[in-house]
């Protein structure tokens, strides 16, 4: 038997290092937290079957120490009689670097392997590490999953409300900085993939992500078919159907003034505007919020009781409808619209069985006649955005109604009948 195939029948723990690092193909999924991370670290490895833990993170102890090591000393001035300036930073560095390589070789197999890390510490560590791993790992890659700064400090609210607003969005943006400065140094070893793409188009995600990695046609099915379904981390159906403007965040006013102070360089250099979906800079917008956050001149109300009105985040609530085809509304009285004013929102549903419910919004004027209606049929797990253009008005005062409802004679089980970012935009005066 040769040597070549005596090395290929060896276990990891036997290759020599430098072996190991010829031979292993790892694959870092890096980004904020919030971003798609999860979802594309479980279609990596229940879709084509790559090896991989649930999440990492070895890298972001690797990158902490590296920039402690960074901070500390050079915190001193070099020519100070100081015991740490005769410590080697360098030889430091290589030390640790030397022990993450052997800590993966004993733990991640030689050949095909995935690491998720999600970065929210100070920093980005995980991605700031890149380059080192590519130095370890030769013919590593590079996966880096980006969502817009809005929707995600939205998401993460959501998910982690304990978490200062501020951190946040400093978290965001040190990640976007981050990638910008460290992906110009791995050459062709990276891709990016968005949140919304995953979402919206996972075919094409899951074709380039073959092509990127060089995997079978089976694997490349198994990501598609993974991303097609619900995601781990995934809480509502995938509503990345529009850009939300600060506008419609529900977010205070000094809040957004936070975004666009600490996340406003990272959106431009990422490529994001801070208005919406369709919408212009200096476009006046009308967000219908849950009645227990509303700022709308008027008192809204609804015809259900509360638990049917559920406030789920500062972008969304629930309307569930009422038995036997009444209407569960949310009214909102007082809204100042003209001509040319688009309404848009992203309704969606969720119940444990198949089941139908119909979303509408009507508008009516001070004597009570209906200028404006339309409505969507959606069934379990569906999403659309739901669009009424208003049509030639005098400007003024109106009632509009969000509305919910089964058909006639249909049983309602439970369900979340959702609104997003109910929305109207008025052209400029």
């Amino acid at each position: 038997m040769s040597d070549s195939n005596e090395r290929d029948t060896r276990s990891d723990t036997e290759l020599s290092i430098q072996e190991y690092r010829e031979r292993t193909q790892p694959i870092f999924i890096l980004g904020s937290v919030r971003s798609g991370t999860s979802a594309l670290g479980n279609a990596l490895r229940e879709g084509a079957g790559i090896e991989g833990a649930l999440e990492g993170h070895s890298s972001t102890l690797m990158g902490s120490l590296f920039q402690t090591l960074d901070r500390v000393t050079g915190n001193f001035p070099p020519e100070s009689n100081y015991l740490i300036n005769s410590l080697d930073a360098d030889d430091l560095r290589s030390h640790i670097t030397d022990y993450f390589l052997a800590f993966y070789a004993r733990q991640c197999p030689a050949g095909m392997w995935a690491d998720k890390s999600p970065d929210d510490f100070e920093g980005a560590p995980s991605i700031r590490s890149a380059p080192t791993l590519l130095s370890m790992f030769p013919n590593a890659r590079f996966i880096y999953c980006k969502r817009r700064g809005i929707e995600n400090v939205l998401s993460r609210l959501a998910k982690f409300p304990q978490v200062p607003f501020w951190y946040h969005c400093q978290s965001w943006a040190g990640t976007i900085v981050a990638w910008h400065e460290v992906r110009e140094v791995l050459g062709d070893r990276w891709m990016e993939v968005t949140q919304e793409d995953m979402a919206l188009e996972p075919g094409r995600v899951a074709d380039d992500l073959g092509t990127f990695l060089a995997l079978s046609e089976t694997q490349v099915s198994g990501i598609q078919e993974t991303l097609s379904g619900r995601r781990p981390e995934q809480t509502r159906p995938a509503q990345e159907v529009r850009q939300l403007g600060l506008d419609e965040t529900g977010w205070s006013q000094d809040n957004q003034a936070n975004f666009i102070q600490t996340c406003g360089h990272a959106m431009e250099l990422a490529g994001y505007r801070l208005a919406g979906s369709g919408q212009s800079e200096d476009q006046k917008v009308i967000r219908l919020f849950h009645i227990s956050k509303s700022a709308n001149p008027g008192t809204p109300s609804i015809n259900v009781e509360p638990n049917r009105h559920r406030f789920l985040s500062e972008a969304e609530f629930a309307l569930a409808p009422l038995p036997d085809g009444e209407r569960a509304e949310a009214t909102y009285p007082q809204i100042e619209l003209r001509a040319g004013a688009l309404f848009r929102a992203v309704v969606s549903l969720i119940s444990a069985v198949k089941q139908d419910v119909w979303f509408g919004v009507e508008v009516r004027d001070s004597l009570g006649s209906c200028v404006a209606e339309t409505s969507h049929r959606l069934t379990s797990g569906e999403v659309k955005s739901l669009d009424l253009a208003m049509p030639d008005l005098e400007e003024g005062l109106f009632t509009v109604t969000l509305w919910t409802r089964t058909d006639v004679g249909v049983t309602v089980g439970p369900v979340d009948a959702i609104w997003n970012s109910p929305t109207f935009f008025l052209p400029t005066a």
